[in-house]
């Protein structure tokens, strides 16, 4: 199945499912999910894994249209949850199988 061989996709959703709380986080992850089973592409996993470890001093602009829109909405998933005091995506390299960062 050609979805196992979109690692920068798989690690994005992954990381904005968990950080989900509401209706529009859940539609936002559906959309992105589409976008991944439709795209012939893959979004860079090097740039994804610089996103996922230092979410707050990403720019959304290292990732190409139309996929800005769900890193911007992951940094904010991330503002929005440190500000609620929950502290609960923790970044893992699976290359490393250890925990780098914890956002």
């Amino acid at each position: 199945m050609q979805v196992l061989n979109k690692m920068g996709f798989s690690k994005l959703l992954e990381a904005m499912r968990r950080l989900s709380i509401d209706v529009n986080d859940r539609e936002i992850c559906k959309k992105l999910e589409t976008l991944m089973l439709t795209s012939k592409d893959d979004l860079n996993v090097t740039i994804i894994k610089i996103l996922l470890q230092t979410p707050t001093d990403f720019d959304p602009r290292d990732v190409p249209d139309p996929y800005t829109q769900y890193v911007k909405h992951f940094i904010y998933m991330v503002k929005r949850n440190e500000k609620a005091g929950n502290q609960i995506h923790v970044y893992e390299d699976d290359e490393a199988n250890s925990k780098k960062k914890k956002i």
